[in-house]
């Protein structure tokens, strides 16, 4: 009985928390490249992401990002980032919106044949948000930010042969951008 209150107390105050700090759910897509790619003329890499948004108040929330970083076609490396964020408007007023972003994340590249490497990042960026009625959002940012890795590639053992797989999650500074579609409600 008690636990019953409590859940029609909560589907009760969903809509007014939601009103008082939006939630906004979303999908990303975008390109990362770290600096020493950069410099060596190696193409930037493609992202796909999922995002979620929850207003801590009018003009600061909170959001969290899964990210996959498309690696080269036969590579056999699958690079995912978490990334956990605050994010400042910097209008309180407007259909768009400039932001200011900062956060802090781990990286993972995992091969076909088992080996990993793990590292963690942080970084901070502009954005510019479209925030349509009807709860649409559309909204671009830049980033910058800086990776290290907490493990090194380590070679794999194959029936009596070692082989190495590299990994292209690079340690070091990396820049990023990205477009981005989503929801409020």
């Amino acid at each position: 009985m008690r636990i019953r209150s409590l859940v029609v107390a909560a589907v009760l105050a969903l809509p007014s928390l939601a009103a008082a700090n939006p939630i906004m759910v979303g999908v990303d897509v975008g390109s990362t490249q770290s600096k020493e790619d950069g410099a060596a003329g190696l193409d930037a890499s493609d992202t796909l992401g999922l995002l979620g948004r929850l207003g801590f108040n009018k003009r600061v929330s909170g959001q969290l990002e899964l990210t996959r970083i498309k690696t080269d076609a036969g590579s056999g490396v699958d690079i995912r980032t978490g990334t956990a964020l605050l994010v400042i408007d910097l209008a309180s007023s407007g259909r768009l919106v400039p932001t200011l972003s900062a956060g802090l994340g781990l990286d993972t590249a995992s091969t076909q044949y088992g080996g990993t490497t793990d590292g963690h990042h942080f970084e901070g960026g502009l954005g510019l948000e479209y925030r349509a009625d009807g709860g649409v959002t559309i909204g671009a940012d830049v980033r910058v930010g800086g990776r290290s890795i907490n493990q090194s590639d380590q070679p794999v053992p194959l029936t009596g042969v070692a082989y190495y797989a590299p990994s292209t999650l690079r340690e070091g500074e990396y820049r990023s951008a990205r477009l981005f579609l989503g929801v409020r409600f």
